[in-house]
């Protein structure tokens, strides 16, 4: 059976931000929940750490990308994927396959044969995946930085307050006054829960903290009224955590028993991926674009380089036995 290896190199031509699910009771890592894993261990044994891509953003980018090429294709042609069918090949899922019932293998099989996108990548219990993806590693460790940034309230820009009806420019100017005078009364409110925590913790009087506290969350709670509808400035502190730009990224994707219809999708899907290098999350603030070199390995045998990025079509060169080096 034939075995491609594609070994991957991901740069990050900007930085590039991932924030994975914090799961069900755990609580996200001090990195904004930025996928972070041990590699290696120091003379002392203590754990050394670094930012990584996880599989699951590659492999989901693409079975998402050759999906949507061939829902567009059934669309075009008047044959609309159905609700089942798109969560079959879009998610993998097969609520069927979850039940307890006797395994068809020729029904396996010839459901197999029939799509090539489940063939692929799998679906539910019964039909494992033959498209294994690594994570994405840089070459030494590194972690991830914060990035902050400032969104704007309307009177930061010249002239637009000018620019409104004085009803609203009156409206504006009451919230705004009373959202400066609602953050002070939450930093009061803040500054007094820590002291009571701390006092009751060293078994101290709180009373006279309580009743401040309850006179400051009035004064907050009044001030959040006045500002109506609109409970929070939009001048807002915002912040992210990233991968630096400039980072290489080593992995590799892997179909197992391919089949001669195999790479052609995943040569689609780069080629999506060319045309909008992004990945991750952030993207309105920058984050996002990659640049990739896929070397594609036909058991052992170099047979073709893929570049892809700058917003263009992939670059797919066929090598020969006598020039793939």
């Amino acid at each position: 059976m034939t075995t491609i290896v594609i070994k991957s190199v991901i740069n990050t031509e900007a930085p590039l931000s991932i924030a994975l699910p914090v799961a069900e009771g755990a609580m996200a890592n001090k990195f904004g929940n930025f996928p972070i894993m041990t590699r290696g261990v120091d003379d002392d044994g203590n754990k050394l750490q670094t930012a990584y891509l996880p599989s699951t953003t590659i492999r989901g980018f693409l079975r998402r990308a050759i999906v949507i090429d061939a829902m567009r294709i059934a669309a075009a042609n008047g044959k609309h994927y159905t609700l089942q069918k798109a969560y079959e090949d879009l998610i993998g899922q097969d609520a069927a396959s979850e039940s307890a019932q006797e395994i068809d293998l020729l029904k396996l099989l010839a459901q197999r044969e029939a799509n090539p996108i489940i063939d692929l990548f799998g679906i539910g219990l019964t039909l494992r995946s033959r498209l294994l993806v690594s994570h994405f590693v840089p070459q030494v460790n590194i972690l991830p930085d914060v990035f902050t940034g400032v969104r704007k309230d309307l009177d930061d820009t010249e002239g637009v307050l000018e620019a409104l009806n004085s009803s609203d420019r009156d409206e504006f100017l009451g919230r705004s006054d009373a959202n400066s005078r609602r953050a002070l009364a939450k930093s009061t409110v803040d500054d007094l829960e820590r002291k009571i925590r701390k006092g009751k913790k060293d078994n101290s009087n709180v009373e006279d903290f309580e009743k401040a506290l309850i006179s400051a969350k009035e004064l907050k709670e009044k001030y959040e009224s006045a500002m109506g509808s609109m409970q929070n400035t939009s001048r807002t502190l915002v912040s992210h955590f990233a991968l630096a730009a400039g980072i290489s990224l080593k992995g590799k994707i892997i179909i197992e028993n391919a089949r001669d219809r195999d790479l052609p999708m995943i040569e689609l899907a780069l080629n999506t991926l060319s045309n909008r290098p992004l990945l991750g999350a952030q993207i309105a603030r920058g984050c996002g674009e990659i640049s990739a070199i896929f070397d594609v390995h036909v058991d052992g045998n170099l047979t073709k380089k893929i570049s892809i990025g700058e917003w263009k079509p992939a670059i797919i060169t066929e090598l020969n036995q006598g020039n793939a080096n």
